[in-house]
């Protein structure tokens, strides 16, 4: 009887000291998830629930991985043990969890301990996605890592030190859709390496060293990154007659010195070639009518001939392409005529002189084009050209004189960046402007307009009559002179409007009759005196800094006290007395002035004090110094008056009294 107590003691002892133990351990488990993550454990937890699913363990200092205690939790579906020091794995280790669905193992050490373990991961009959990415692991190192995983969909390799894969790297994953190879060195890729691999549909091979890529036969593929690696040439298999699926390539950041031959891809929707050593020829192809065949190293299929139906142009489906950061120097007529799906191009950076569309239809669908950072002096546009164009990017070019109405016939024109040209806008019917300018009137569906640093002398009266700005962007044109009516039309719809650097003396703007107006700068002028807002006003935002101004009076600024948020003032000279208003916005803190920067003015010509500073009566007693000093000044100059009078009276007496004693 004795014995069996002592047991039963025993037992409960045991119980207690694991519930214990469980109470200690810090991880917590929240519906069948353990949550583990950055506790600084040495070891995998050993007193968990035994019925959890995700085991989350990353951001540890594990170092070995053993069969006990994981395969306590034969329910786990989800392991992490990421970012941890693993370099042991024993041998059967993932075998013992015969649910696993998801290994996590990036960043930690196997390079390390790897070559002292030839059993690998081992057979993972069930799982789908495995990261190993970040483990410094080397081609034979992965080799022996790799088993068999007929069901595995995901696979990352990336920032390790491959150099090399051989035909044989990816036996035995019939199933794999996902491999991210990106930032390892891989300089070779064996001719098959990827056959073992059919449903393989996203590759991503970027940030490696591969210098060429032949006979591309990756049939099912449908993403595929070659970005920043040292690619000079992209080719296909010779003699290919395969419908390829290719949908998103991309390959920027290589050596391209021509553009790719794409004829073999009528999926593709995405290309990026930007930042490579591309030159468009200067010439079409005569009498070309073999899609396939190249015309000096590049796709002919973009110069095929004009009379081919668009529906089966290879690129017919591409909706974006990317070629900034290149060196054309001309886009040759015909290369982008067969591009009708295509929505955004990128041209920016380049070495262009010119750029012209100027057959009827061209780019139907496009949205957005990039020719901004380019040598443009000419643009060329036809009527019912880029018919959906929104955007149109031409900033930092070289752009003087153009046809008047070289915006006026694109019917969906939103916005236009022209800054950092030379372009002058056309004044109305009465003023029609220079030879050379351009009208920026009667564009009823434009509404941001930058024309900042073109070196424009004036801006004529009715400049943008019945366009709708909201937007306009004038800065840095210095010595602008602003006729009165330049922005008639505009008091319905501007909502930001930009004279900053102008060297402005007298703005000739009707200000407070721009109603929807909400954002103003005048910075960087010299003005001095600002319209009266006497009526409440849309103005949120006004930058005034850098200017003439002494004053802000009540009777010009009340208008904005219900709307105006933000006011900018420095660099002004300022007075510190007479300033009611702009001292009552500081005080109450209805407006944020100059962003919590400490705000200077003067009282007469002393030395500067903040503004926040000054109070009501610091003025009036400069007032009753200011009264004394004249009543002073007053005295003085009538008692010198009186004595200057006296001594005139008494030099007279003088004289009179010795005339006569002479006598």
């Amino acid at each position: 009887m004795s014995y069996q107590i002592l047991i039963l003691l025993a037992m409960l002892t045991l119980g207690l000291a694991i519930s214990q133990r469980r109470d200690q351990v810090p991880c917590r488990t929240v519906n069948k998830e353990a949550l583990c993550h950055g506790l600084s454990l040495l070891q995998v937890p050993s007193v968990l629930s035994l019925d959890i699913q995700a085991l989350y363990l990353s951001g540890n200092r594990l170092q070995s991985i053993l069969v006990s205690p994981l395969s306590f939790y034969t329910a786990l579906r989800h392991l992490d043990l990421s970012d941890n020091e693993i370099s042991f794995l024993q041998p059967g280790v993932f075998q013992a969890l015969p649910y696993l669905e998801h290994l996590n193992l990036a960043h930690n050490r196997l390079a390390a301990g790897m070559a002292l373990n030839s059993g690998g991961l081992g057979r993972l009959p069930l799982v789908v996605s495995l990261d190993l990415s970040g483990n410094s692991l080397h081609g034979s190192l992965v080799e022996r890592l790799l088993g068999e995983a007929p069901r595995l969909r995901t696979l990352s390799l990336a920032e390790n030190s491959l150099t090399r894969l051989a035909r044989h790297t990816f036996w035995g994953m019939p199933a794999m859709e996902q491999l991210d190879l990106h930032s390892n060195v891989l300089m070779d890729i064996e001719d098959g390496a990827f056959e073992a691999l059919p449903q393989l549909t996203h590759l991503n091979l970027s940030r490696n060293s591969l210098t060429c890529i032949s006979d591309f036969s990756l049939q099912q593929l449908q993403v595929l990154d070659l970005s920043c690696n040292s690619i000079e040439t992209f080719q296909t298999a010779p003699e290919s007659q395969a419908q390829f699926q290719l949908a998103w390539l991309d390959l920027r950041e290589n050596k391209l010195l021509h553009f790719p031959d794409l004829a073999m891809f009528p999926r593709l929707i995405y290309l990026n070639v930007s930042n490579n050593l591309i030159q468009l020829p200067t010439g079409l192809p005569q009498d070309s009518e073999d899609l396939h065949a190249p015309s000096e190293g590049w796709s002919a299929s973009l110069l095929s001939n004009p009379s081919r139906n668009a529906s089966i142009h290879p690129l017919s489906q591409l909706l974006n392409l990317d070629l900034s950061y290149n060196e054309i120097e001309l886009v040759p007529a015909g290369f982008l005529e067969h591009l009708t799906s295509l929505r955004f191009l990128n041209l920016s950076r380049n070495c262009l002189r010119s750029f012209e569309a100027r057959r009827a239809g061209s780019l139907p669908c496009l949205v957005l084009l990039d020719l901004s950072h380019n040598v443009l002096e000419a643009l060329e546009l036809g009527t019912k050209v880029l018919g959906s164009l929104k955007t149109l990017l031409l900033q930092d070019n070289t752009l003087r004189e153009l046809p008047p109405y070289t915006f006026a016939g694109l019917a969906s024109l939103q916005r236009l960046n022209l800054q950092g040209n030379q372009v002058s806008p056309c004044g109305g019917q009465a003023e029609p402007g220079p030879p050379g300018c351009v009208d920026f009137s009667g564009i009823p569906t434009l509404h941001f307009l930058n024309m900042a640093g073109n070196s424009m002398e004036t801006l004529r009266a009715g400049s943008f009559l019945h366009t709708p700005l909201t937007e306009l962007d004038l800065s840095a044109n210095p010595g602008l002179d602003v006729a009165t009516g330049a922005l008639v039309g505009l008091e319905a719809s501007l909502e930001v409007l930009e004279l900053q650097g102008n060297g402005l003396v007298v703005l000739r703007v009707d200000l407070p009759c721009f109603r929807r107006l909400k954002r103003l700068n005048l910075a960087e002028n010299r003005l001095s005196h600002l319209p009266a807002w006497t009526r409440a006003v849309s103005l949120e935002v006004l930058d005034l800094r850098n200017n003439s101004f002494s004053l802000l009076p009540g009777n010009a600024m009340g208008g904005l006290e219900t709307s105006l948020r933000r006011l900018y003032l420095q660099g002004n000279p300022l007075s510190c007395c007479g300033n009611g208003w702009l001292a009552a916005q500081l005080h109450q803190g209805r407006v944020d002035v100059d962003a919590t920067q400490d705000l200077i003015c003067r009282f007469g010509s002393q030395e500067e004090v903040s503004l926040s500073l000054v109070r009501p009566e610091d003025c009036e007693k400069g007032g009753l110094k200011n009264v004394n000093l004249i009543i002073i000044l007053s005295f003085t100059l009538v008692s010198a008056i009186v004595l200057t009078t006296l001594a005139t009276c008494c030099f007279l007496r003088r004289q009179k009294l010795s005339q006569q004693y002479k006598a």
